[in-house]
């Protein structure tokens, strides 16, 4: 526990812009801690938008661990503190001199977590003669911490912001054994949905779930039999059964399923969940066998159903079109069909943009963390922009995040509508790619929807009016929230910036490459700052989580890339400049996988099928360095950057042209940015 003379240091130190309201000394979870409420002053409250108090945790520790941080949430979650205290951000003194090194290692790899403002015994010291000490210490992890910047599904409510009306009518729908469809656009929130939904059923306590991630590899290569064992295997954990070990005992698996429905114990239920369906159906794109199987295993879910109304179903993917029609083509007679088990027996739910209320609640929250205050025609504008599309929203945010960290404005900002409007075809440029992500399933599936949004798009409005009122044909992306048209209004994007994409869909590759995009050295510094930064961000979200789930990482531990090292890079002007960020490059991104992987990334089959955008943005850096800074150079290097000449520099060599070594230093970052989100959108 702490000294008296510390304790009297401490609360010297943060007297000035907090009142202690409480204080304790607690013991979780064998570590010994101290605990203080903070109540902050109007000025703190406006700087940095806090509405409660500030849990301040006291270590004597010299060493720090991860149960302190266990224990900081243990005590959040009980009384007094819960419901008290603001839940996103805890100040915490240590003894430990290597705090914030610690405490930033951590938030990389907790990207979900409470934002922890370390506190070193010299910054209390210091605090006696200068009283801005301690706001100083909090604006410089608040103000440079970029909370928009967040791209997998949340798994807690800390973040979650919205769509509270759908995910109470799935739940209601699972109480009374009724069956949910979930389908929307890439990147709308589909999966963080499904979380919620478990996490309130789970709260509620009648129902317990099993979510099923049919993209994964495991899941989408069982036949039916093994995915009906998988289910009864997961059954028996949720439930403590033991179904699994007199599965050999009937004559069918599918038998055996249905009776490890019928164990689940009484008065309780069982809501199995489906993310990403279309891959255990007959629209799969990786595995065939599923024309077949589906019709077997859905017609036994659905039988088992019927049967038992303890089990009900939750299905979600981007395509509803397996819920839609009432047959499919024979997988094994041709030219027959053979009629849909779950054609009607889902409530078809989509999940479109978060409403203004919401949107405004996000940035403002966020936003307050951030120093970042967006005014109520900035938000608008946003909404408008945006459709309430969460991640292109949060994108947008975090661009202008990454700009004030350029311009090393002074914070809190104040972002007006006006703010918003100057630097939108810069902001527009660096979301074309997850525009193109978001719509891509459209432009598959449903190829002449596609074509009508590309006419609205290009202005033909009478003639996708017309098309309009035919209904069938605009059905999907109206209902996905793409566009409003009905024959009462004149027909619109309710997303602007796709509507922008798609109208300039050739073009774009052109305006991305004119010259004066880049044309100050201050637009390139303030570009290469934040990609860097965003690859940086993306590599160590991408290996935590794939280090979290035992498959595919690629570096041999999560300390391997060193992110501070690797964003300290400089602009790319001439040739001497493009060999330097070349070895720079190299050394910090591909040089740790090539040491770990066996074979190295240009031979390692896994990483190759399991991350074929990366291994392919890895080799381009790996033949442009091989090449301009090697002597004896292999045909593989030599075959590799003609390639890559030819698909950016029309096979010229480069430095022929103007603003060539700039030029190659954006395109292998753009590479890796796009190749990153690609990987991160598969997980």
């Amino acid at each position: 526990m702490i000294s008296e003379p510390q304790r009297k240091d401490i609360i010297r130190a943060f007297q000035p812009h907090f009142m202690i309201t409480w204080e304790a000394e607690r013991k979780v979870f064998g570590t010994n801690i101290d605990v203080m409420l903070l109540k902050p002053s109007r000025s703190i409250s406006e700087t940095f938008g806090f509405e409660n108090e500030i849990p301040l945790f006291i270590s004597t520790y010299t060493s720090l661990q991860p149960r302190s941080m266990q224990a900081m949430e243990q005590i959040c979650s009980e009384h007094p503190l819960a419901g008290r205290v603001d839940t996103t951000v805890a100040f915490f003194f240590s003894l430990d001199s290597s705090i914030a090194e610690w405490v930033s290692r951590y938030h990389s790899e907790n990207p979900e977590s409470r934002i922890v403002v370390p506190f070193t015994h010299q910054t209390i010291e210091r605090a006696a003669f200068d009283t801005w000490s301690v706001i100083n210490a909090v604006r410089g992890v608040l103000f440079i911490r970029n909370l928009f910047d967040y791209k997998l599904p949340l798994r807690s409510d800390r973040y979650f912001y919205g769509r509270e009306d759908i995910v109470a009518s799935i739940i209601d729908n699972a109480r009374k054994s009724q069956n949910s469809a979930l389908f929307g656009l890439r990147k709308t929130g589909k999966t963080s949905v499904l979380l919620k939904i478990q996490r309130g059923l789970k709260k509620a306590g009648d129902i317990n779930s099993i979510l099923i991630d049919c993209k994964s590899r495991p899941i989408r290569s069982s036949r039916c039999d093994e995915l009906a064992l998988r289910i009864i295997g997961m059954i028996d954990t949720e439930f403590g059964l033991k179904n699994g070990a007199r599965t050999a005992s009937y004559a069918d698996v599918l038998e055996a399923l249905e009776a490890a429905v019928q164990s689940i114990p009484k008065k309780k239920k069982l809501c199995i969940i489906f993310d990403e369906i279309e891959y255990i159906s007959p629209l799969s794109p990786t595995d065939p066998h599923w024309n077949s199987d589906f019709i077997d295993f859905w017609q036994a879910l659905w039988t088992i159903q019927s049967r038992c109304e303890k089990v009900s179903y939750i299905v979600c993917g981007v395509n509803p079109t397996i819920c839609e029609v009432d047959r499919f083509p024979s997988a094994v007679v041709a030219d027959r069909t053979v009629q849909n088990p779950i054609f009607g027996i889902f409530n078809l739910n989509y999940l479109k943009g978060l409403s203004l209320e919401s949107t405004t609640n996000m940035l403002k929250f966020f936003g307050s963390r951030m120093g970042m205050f967006f005014s109520s025609d900035a938000i608008d504008y946003l909404h408008e922009e945006y459709g309430g599309h969460p991640l292109l929203t949060r994108l947008a945010c975090s661009y202008h995040h990454e700009q004030l960290l350029g311009l090393t404005a002074d914070r809190p900002a104040h972002l007006r509508r006006t703010d918003m409007l100057s630097v939108f075809e810069a902001r527009d440029a660096e979301l074309s790619s997850y525009c193109g992500h978001v719509i891509s399933e459209i432009a598959e599936l449903y190829k002449e929807e596609y074509e009508l949004l590309k006419l609205l798009a290009s202005g033909e409005i009478a003639s996708f009016y017309d098309a309009a009122l035919k209904h069938e044909h605009i059905r999907h992306i109206r209902d996905y929230g793409l566009v409003e048209a009905t024959p009462s209004n004149v027909p619109k994007f309710k997303i602007p910036v796709v509507k922008r994409y798609l109208e300039y869909a050739e073009r774009l590759p052109i305006l991305l490459e004119e010259a004066n995009r880049y044309s100050s050295d201050e637009g390139r510094r303030s570009w290469l700052q934040r990609r860097s930064r965003s690859v940086a961000d993306d590599i160590l979200l991408l290996d935590s989580e794939l280090r979290g789930s035992g498959t595919g990482a690629f570096y041999s531990s999560a300390m391997s890339f060193k992110a501070h090292q690797f964003v300290d890079m400089f602009l790319v002007q001439n040739e001497g400049d493009a060999i330097s960020f070349l070895v720079h490059a190299h050394k910090y991104l591909v040089e740790p996988a090539d040491k770990h992987l066996k074979g190295g990334v240009a031979r390692n089959e896994d990483f190759g099928s399991r991350h074929p955008r990366l291994r392919e943005a890895f080799m381009y850096l790996k033949s442009c360095r091989n090449m301009h800074c090697h002597v004896d150079i292999s045909g593989d290097t030599e075959s590799g950057y003609r390639k890559f000449l030819v698909e950016h520099f029309k096979g010229k060599e480069v430095g022929t042209s103007e603003g060539d070594w700039f030029r190659l230093q954006r395109i292998l970052l753009d590479h890796i940015h796009v190749a990153l989100q690609t990987e991160i959108a598969r997980i």
